[in-house]
């Protein structure tokens, strides 16, 4: 069994943002982290409910959503999916405390770019919905580990093994591997330049070259692709 590609937007912008969250600090903290990235206040929609989103989604344009999963009317993979059906121009991330396997499958099965953990700091959940802006696709380094020891019992099998494609036509330089190894521990990129003594600008600009030869959309399907290319170890 083989997880669908994450496909990111084009165009993904901060400034105009639906979130759809019914806990109230939570919604405090989201508008502070939202403001920090020239997100005024005004150009924030607000829902607490699924219905609610889809009747703000019926009148008004967004740049972005940020949806909890846990909703009073249901479940934000509900609304995620109906968005992708809806208005797939709207790029949906998940953020919430919800870390099981069957959720995160589900909110990225259904079309969710991102999924983000509400136990993060302010900082920290700033700089992953920053890096959607830089064609990120933002996944926590929590669920990155989770996903990744889902693709190393899939890589595992005779299946899989079998299904290998051909060595890839371009070929990573030592920096872009090393950066892919950092990917598959679940760093960010806040850590990996921490690590290697470089820019997050600098991570960012290898991490892009790495999806382009690889061919691939996000951290998680770089990872899977370089290891069925035997790319890692």
């Amino acid at each position: 069994m083989s997880m669908p590609p994450l496909e990111a937007a084009e165009t993904v912008s901060l400034r105009s943002s639906l979130v759809v969250e019914d806990d109230p600090a939570m919604r405090e903290r989201l508008g502070h982290v939202l403001a920090t990235l020239g997100n005024d206040g005004q150009q924030i929609a607000w829902a607490e409910s699924i219905a609610a989103a889809k009747e703000l989604l019926r009148t008004q344009s967004f740049g972005i959503a940020l949806v909890d999963i846990g909703l009073p009317d249901g479940s934000g993979v509900e609304l995620i999916s109906w968005m992708q059906a809806q208005h797939p121009k709207v790029p949906a991330v998940v953020i919430s405390t919800f870390r099981t396997e069957e959720v995160i499958f589900a909110a990225l099965r259904a079309g969710a770019i991102g999924y983000l953990l509400k136990d993060r700091d302010d900082l920290e959940l700033s700089m992953a919905l920053r890096s959607i802006e830089r064609g990120g696709a933002p996944i926590d380094p929590a669920i990155a580990r989770h996903i990744l020891g889902w693709l190393a019992t899939q890589l595992a099998s005779p299946v899989a093994a079998a299904d290998a494609p051909a060595p890839l036509p371009v070929a990573l330089t030592p920096r872009e591997r090393k950066i892919l190894e950092l990917v598959s521990q679940g760093l960010s990129n806040r850590d990996m330049a921490e690590s290697l003594s470089i820019s997050r600008l600098t991570v960012e600009c290898h991490t892009k070259n790495i999806y382009r030869k690889l061919a691939v959309n996000s951290r998680t399907e770089a990872v899977y692709q370089a290891r069925r290319h035997g790319l890692l170890h």
